[in-house]
């Protein structure tokens, strides 16, 4: 009988290590799962805004051209 106990304690303080183990995998995954996620937030923020402010540059240069278009009509009509 006391074999028996042994033994039987044995697996159960196997199996108490390999639940902690998945448990602790388990808690791993999630965390990676969050940190995923969180780049993924960030990574997606960069892009709108980089996005936007494309836009804005973009925006900027046709007021840009326009504006020096005008100051050469500007100069051309003087220089006559």
């Amino acid at each position: 009988m006391d074999l028996f106990k042994k033994y039987s304690k044995e697996q159960a303080e196997g199996e108490s290590e390999i639940l902690s183990y998945l448990k602790e995998g388990v808690e791993f995954e999630s965390q990676l799962t969050e940190h995923r996620n969180e780049l993924l937030f960030k990574l997606t923020t960069e892009i709108e805004e980089t996005e936007g402010n494309l836009e804005r540059a973009a925006q900027l240069v046709d007021k840009l051209k326009k504006h020096l278009k005008q100051l050469k009509e500007l100069q051309r009509v003087l220089s006559k």
